[in-house]
């Protein structure tokens, strides 16, 4: 895929992490005698850093060779300190264009001869630490407590446990070594253990007069976040719940929209959540999404409210500018398909089939979603996969055309006030939701479904899930395009059901995206899923196989909310629980780390919606559906660009289901 760096959702809440995870650092036995000595004889070169940084100019110029991999392109200056235990502790600011390991420095610039086992193990341990390595990383961006001209943020390898002490001495010695940042350096703790270790020694980091700043409180005060980056031409409008979008179309929300149709940008008012649909979109589609959380009472928005503008997404800011009409449609185009794509749809499997019967190679005639459901059950223990059924896309295929819906769809597709119209387009595809739900479906198959349906328990609710050749696809993720409804007996024949679902492949938002991409609609083809509907459920989450912002560091990345608020489509207001959980080679065995981001606000402070057994199940599920589907697709090992993305809950049982598998869609730069 093109692109010359990772182009990610990331929330504001995010700045910080892209930054923990590029810290270079390797796996750290016994410390070499003399060491101190060789620290005191050696010589330093310009080239190598610096004890002193004089001002940004010379920061810069540190931490550039770091810049060309961070998403948002935020400045970072690794920093080692020795001889911690002696009166004479030494600083010194690492050139990251020439050493992006501190082991490196510390044996290449130092004169030191220590293995990375011996290194880290003097480094990030607390068993007769002589080392401290981390960073300083620049937020520029960041208006808390009225700070103007951002802040320089002192950081250690997540599960390093600093304690106040060892930060105090590293929060003294940077201060002196960057006066032109004085009053601007801070500590901050990043992952648990060093959250747990300040929360135990909060008197003694007061004491010490060291300033911490705690996640929350730093991604509270971004002002700027492009969750992707790009550039769109159209419409600067209004974003408010059940408009009509087109392609054309850049809408501002000061709420997050469930859904939304294609639109050419999007802008935000407040921070969204990382995994919704509406970024999955986003990223899908190339197009730029950011949160400004003013935007609406800047003159920008004023004046260009209702005009034509080109809106251009970086990393640290955008620009917009009002533009012709004719600029706009010729970027339009530009974007667009060259040809029509006409979806692949298998019509010789007419059987209904058990999930466990079915895998990723039958998605051409149940869909993807069922398709990789029934894979799941084959990677994955029983009891944590729902039980049960898929609707072959036949089914779809013989009732439209039993009903002469197909050539209902045909007459509507060609009329010139469908085309030329948004709004009676919508109107005209409710109405065509309406017929199919009111169409008759054919005598076998009314049987057919009342024998599926008889094998669930009496009187329990079944949840109908769209699954199309239009979706859950590598490249095209196609998040929160169909619907899904659960049947309840009282409801009458669960063909009722079903026909809502087929219907959901005629809404607005579906055939939008399906036109944008130049696909034929009448190619299209919708398969049903069938299982127990889960009642009670305590929490439900989105869940990425990969470190989303640095693959080369293995980890998982977690979106997860209280009861049946879903992360994908969330409530008003809603926050989730956010995390990464990485997987780490220090001292010669892997352990892992939760670093919270931001915590849900639906639960008491302090409360967390996950167990850590919970989280370790998940990340146990999360590699064994990575490395089964890498296998099913045929991805070779070292391939960074492949992740899955899944959707969880945990039952009013407490038990772990997922109940969705699908390729992530990323962009790494790969071809």
């Amino acid at each position: 895929m093109k692109g010359a760096f990772i182009k990610l959702l990331l929330p504001a809440y995010f700045v910080l992490i892209c930054l923990i995870f590029l810290k270079a650092h390797g796996s750290g036995p016994d410390f070499y005698a003399g060491i101190e000595d060789a620290v005191t004889g050696c010589c330093m070169t310009a080239n190598a850093g610096t004890s002193v940084i004089e001002d940004r100019e010379t920061f810069d110029r540190l931490a550039s060779g770091d810049k060309a991999v961070l998403p948002l392109q935020l400045s970072e200056v690794k920093f080692l300190i020795t001889d911690i235990d002696t009166d004479n502790p030494k600083l010194y600011f690492i050139n990251s264009n020439a050493f992006r390991y501190h082991w490196k420095f510390f044996n290449k610039t130092l004169g030191c001869n220590l293995s990375l086992l011996d290194f880290n193990t003097r480094t990030y341990t607390d068993f007769n630490r002589r080392l401290l390595a981390g960073s300083v990383v620049a937020h520029d961006r960041y208006t808390g407590s009225g700070q103007s001209g951002g802040i320089y943020v002192i950081e250690f390898w997540p599960s390093d446990p600093v304690h106040a002490d060892e930060a105090a001495l590293a929060f003294r010695l940077i201060i002196h070594g960057m006066e032109f940042a004085g009053g601007r350096i801070v500590y901050h703790p990043t992952g648990e253990t060093q959250v747990g270790i300040y929360n135990e020694e909060s008197e003694l980091f007061e004491s010490a007069e060291v300033q911490v700043l705690l996640t929350s409180e730093l991604f509270a005060g971004v002002d700027y976040v492009a969750l992707n980056t790009g550039e769109a031409c159209g419409i600067l409008r209004i974003g408010t719940p059940g408009s009509t979008f087109s392609a054309r179309d850049i809408p501002v929300f000061q709420t997050i929209p469930n859904d939304i149709s294609h639109v050419a940008g999007i802008i935000t008012t407040i921070p969204q959540t990382p995994l919704s649909h509406i970024n999955l979109k986003a990223m899908q589609n190339d197009t730029p999404n950011i949160y400004i959380p003013d935007f609406t009472s800047t003159d920008a928005f004023q004046s260009l409210l209702g005009k034509y503008v080109r809106l251009t997404a970086f990393p640290q800011g955008y620009t917009i500018e009002e533009i012709p009409f004719s600029a706009a449609a010729e970027w339009l185009e530009s974007v667009r398909p060259d040809t029509v794509t006409v979806l692949s749809r298998e019509l010789d499997e007419q059987r209904i089939q058990c999930l466990e019967n079915i895998r990723l190679v039958d998605s051409g005639a149940y869909g993807a979603k069922a398709a990789n459901l029934g894979e799941l059950t084959w990677c994955l223990p029983s009891f944590s996969v729902p039980d049960g059924y898929a609707i072959p896309f036949y089914y779809y295929y013989k009732f439209m055309e039993y009903s002469n819906l197909y050539h209902a769809v045909d007459s509507l597709i060609a009329l010139d006030e469908f085309r030329s119209s948004a709004g009676d387009r919508e109107d005209m595809l409710w109405k065509l939701r309406q017929r199919i739900r009111n169409s008759e479906v054919p005598l076998w198959m009314m049987d057919s479904l009342s024998v599926m349906a008889a094998k669930f328990e009496p009187g329990e609710p079944l949840r109908c899930r769209s699954s199309t050749n239009n979706e859950d696809m590598p490249g095209f993720n196609g998040a929160g395009l169909y619907r899904s409804f659960t049947h309840h007996t009282e409801e009458g024949h669960i063909s009722e059901t079903v026909k809502q679902v087929w219907a959901g492949m005629w809404t607005y938002r579906a055939f939008e995206e399906r036109e944008f991409h130049r696909i034929s609609h009448l190619s299209g083809a919708m398969g049903v899923l069938v299982h127990q509907s889960y009642r009670g459920e305590l929490a439900n989450g989105v869940a990425v196989s990969m470190n989303i912002f640095n693959p080369f560091i293995t980890g998982y990345y977690v979106n997860v909310q209280i009861g049946e608020d879903m992360v994908t489509n969330p409530e008003s207001e809603s926050v989730p629980e956010e995390f990464l959980l990485t997987e780490q080679n220090i001292t010669g065995s892997v352990t892992r780390e939760i670093q919270y981001i931001r915590f849900s606000n639906r639960v008491q402070p302090g409360e967390r919606i996950l167990s850590v057994e919970q989280i370790e199940r998940l990340a146990d599920y999360l590699d064994m559906i990575h490395n089964h589907y890498r296998l099913v697709y045929g991805i070779n090992t070292g391939n960074l660009d492949f992740a899955m993305e899944i959707e969880f809950k945990i039952t009013f049982d407490g038990e772990l289901i997922v109940k969705q598998a699908r390729p992530w869609v990323c962009r790494t730069g790969n071809d």
